[in-house]
């Protein structure tokens, strides 16, 4: 009887532990998956890699496999990268599991036709709607927003503008913006402003077209995340810019990259990149402006400024990187003040300045860093290295287009200088072979020292200790940014002296902001270290 019962009760214990085991087996299985982005639009050419999420957590069988319903359209590594081909739609699934036990999801993937818009010779194109992400735009003669338009670039655009001169006065394309223009990239998806690869060389003379032009009347244009590259061409009579009366009447100028001509207009440029221009990268002639985050180099051929500010505006310009403008990172000025075109006001804070003024010809000695001419101007946590000279003021406290207001501030800064210098015979005859020499007080009577900047005694000294740029040896003339660089500081720099820095200061904008769009972009306080990074 014992025996029976104990046989019993082993029976029993063993169909438990069983169902146990097969309940535990059944809890391991693969019920679901996700992947991640559910849909996507790339342009031929372009991959992404997907996501796949597997639920249970700790299923026992965590296996991916992937595949393409148009493997000729969209193809899908083993990791689940996709590729697009050619132009087209596919499917691609993502399965999980195994034994029959297993689950699927499927993400849409849409290759987009590219847009040709403007034709070349002919009268201007008008443009409005959405160029719908990813989309490769080739623009191949002149094209504007109408007034009361809006034209809406989403993420991944490409609008490849033509090289080509549109007439036999060798007029090139220009992008004049009279409605408003929003452009909404992202950092792993920018939207760029380039011309065809072809033709793409990393020079600042090519001035292939003429850049991007807001209207008299435009009311908004907003560039986030953008790459905006090789402009500069010179205008002619038949120039879109001219015969609107919007830049430089008469033609036979530079045009620059972005340009407004608005005092009532909104305009937010941020995260964005301006590179191999022939003139100037942004040059604003009214407007309530805020320039944030961008990043500028190769800026500018015998002349251009990285930012430069007229009358009719109202200016917050932080946490910039500007690298080798030809004459100055900023020039501020009050040229046309009058009437709708009131006292241009610009803060200029947190910004990193490197290598500005050296490609200026050196019998014109505009060139340095900044270039207070008139207005009111605040000046002020700075990082200014390597530059042709410090801070330049003509005729500080005069007011008016004479000179910039009494109450305007320039200190605060941090000036340094690393020992490469020019070799350039104008430069040697005028003693500033290195920044330092250009920052020497009394160097020329225009430059402005603060009584709380920071300058370095000799070249080489006031390191700001960037975490990887070679300070010392980067030669002056060079236009060409290294990917590779790191421009935050090291633990210890003497330019994360917060108690050397403007605090308690309220910008423009700040507070309000400026709404484009339907969004309120508003200004960074100042930090509390020079230029635009602290540490990593």
């Amino acid at each position: 009887m014992n025996k029976m019962k104990r046989k019993s009760t082993l029976l029993v214990l063993s169909l438990a532990l069983l169902a146990g085991c097969e309940e535990k087996a059944s809890d391991l299985a693969v019920k679901a998956i996700t992947v991640s982005p559910n849909s996507l639009t790339l342009k031929p050419g372009q991959s992404r890699t997907l996501t796949a999420t597997i639920f249970p957590d700790n299923a026992a069988d965590k296996t991916v496999s992937w595949s393409s319903s148009a493997p000729e359209i969209a193809s899908v590594t083993a990791a689940g990268e996709i590729n697009a081909i050619t132009l087209g739609n596919a499917t691609i699934t993502a399965t999980a599991g195994a034994g029959g036990e297993h689950a699927t999801a499927s993400v849409s993937v849409t290759a987009n036709d590219p847009v040709a818009v403007g034709v070349k010779g002919a009268p201007a194109t008008a443009v409005e709607g959405v160029w719908e992400k990813y989309t490769i735009v080739s623009v191949n003669g002149q094209v504007y927003v109408p007034a009361g338009k809006t034209l809406t670039i989403e993420e991944g655009v490409e609008v490849i503008i033509s090289a080509d001169a549109q007439d036999n006065s060798n007029t090139r394309v220009e992008f004049i913006v009279e409605g408003s223009l929003f452009c909404l990239g992202t950092e792993e998806a920018p939207v760029t402003f380039t011309i065809p690869a072809g033709e793409r060389d990393r020079k600042t003379s090519g001035r292939y077209w003429g850049g991007i032009i807001g209207g008299a009347a435009c009311p908004a244009i907003l560039l986030d995340h953008v790459l905006v590259e090789y402009t500069g061409a010179i205008t002619t009579a038949a120039s879109p810019s001219v015969t609107r009366g919007l830049f430089k009447a008469g033609g036979g100028d530079g045009m620059v990259a972005f340009n407004t001509n608005n005092p009532a207009g909104k305009y937010v440029i941020t995260n964005s990149t301006f590179r191999y221009t022939g003139e100037d990268a942004i040059y604003v002639q009214g407007g309530e402006c805020l320039f944030t985050r961008n990043l500028f180099y190769a800026v500018g051929d015998e002349g251009g400024e990285a930012i430069n500010v007229k009358a009719g505006c109202k200016v917050d310009a932080a946490f910039n990187v500007m690298y080798s403008p030809n004459t100055n990172a900023f020039k501020l000025s009050n040229s046309g003040f009058g009437g709708a075109r009131f006292l241009a006001q610009i803060n200029a804070y947190n910004n990193t300045i490197i290598n500005s003024g050296w490609r200026r010809d050196p019998g014109k000695p505009k060139g340095g860093s900044v270039w207070a001419e008139s207005g009111h101007v605040n000046v002020f946590n700075n990082l200014i290295v390597n530059c042709m000279f410090g801070a330049k003021a003509p005729n500080f406290g005069a007011g008016g287009e004479d000179g910039v207001v009494a109450e305007s501030v320039i200190d605060y800064n941090f000036y340094a200088s690393g020992t490469a210098g020019s070799n350039i015979p104008q430069h040697v005859q005028n003693g500033t072979v290195t920044a330092h020499d250009g920052f020497k007080p009394g160097r020329t009577d225009d430059v402005v020292y603060g009584a709380r900047d920071e300058r370095g005694a000799f070249a080489g000294d006031n390191d700001p200790r960037f975490v990887a740029f070679p300070f010392a040896t980067n030669p002056v003339l060079d236009i060409h940014l290294d990917e590779s660089w790191n421009l935050h500081l090291q633990a210890g720099s003497p330019a994360l002296d917060a108690s050397k820095t403007r605090t308690g200061f309220t910008p423009y904008f700040s507070a309000n902001g400026i709404t484009v769009n339907g969004t309120t972009y508003k200004s960074p306080l100042p930090a509390g270290h020079f230029g635009a990074f602290g540490q990593n």
